[in-house]
């Protein structure tokens, strides 16, 4: 079961959920300090429903994707949680992502949602994840307050290891130094 709060709650995806989801993909702040360049954002509400089938069979399946992060009142789209597994699984470690639609940035939705996420990926009814992290472009401060308050330390800097959007920069991309934020529990 996915975990909930009084505020919000995380879940599968629905076809109601597609045009926020949408939006806040193609937001401009998301486009050029969040979605890697080498990532392209969906095209239309189409292309976000097409993907749902496959998000939602790898959650039954417990393979790592994103989850929605609805309100719990009106079950609205908020925003996503991510986690996915670029090392090995026996590292039992999972790297963390969120977007948030922009009409609901500013209320502390990223860091509750993070924060459910990492509970349910550590815990007794999660997959086990003894460390969980958290990487951003060091030129988005909301991030870093994001991780930090979803009780992730900061751990350092990855010097020119995002390529993301930059129209003024040749090829459009230039390369981020991220701040890397983890928690490490018990196991």
């Amino acid at each position: 079961m996915l975990p909930s709060s009084p505020f919000l709650a995380l879940r599968e995806a629905r076809d109601s959920d597609a045009e926020r989801w949408l939006e806040a993909a193609r937001d401009p702040v998301q486009l050029s300090l969040g979605l890697p360049a080498f990532v392209e954002p969906p095209a239309d509400t189409a292309a976000v429903l097409a993907r749902f089938g496959d998000l939602n069979a790898a959650l039954a399946e417990g393979r790592p994707g994103p989850l929605v992060v609805a309100d719990a009142h009106d079950d609205r789209f908020l925003g996503t949680v991510s986690w996915r597994q670029d090392v090995p699984p026996p590292f039992a470690t999972a790297d963390l992502g969120y977007l948030v639609h922009p009409a609901e940035r500013g209320r502390g939705v990223a860091a509750a949602a993070i924060g459910l996420l990492v509970d349910w990926l550590t815990g007794p009814d999660g997959p086990g994840m003894v460390r969980v992290q958290l990487d951003h472009s060091t030129e988005n401060p909301a991030s870093c307050r994001v991780a930090e308050r979803a009780g992730l330390e900061r751990e350092g800097v990855r010097r020119s290891y995002l390529p993301l959007r930059d129209p003024a920069a040749p090829g459009g991309v230039r390369r981020h130094d991220v701040c890397l934020h983890g928690l490490v529990t018990g196991g």
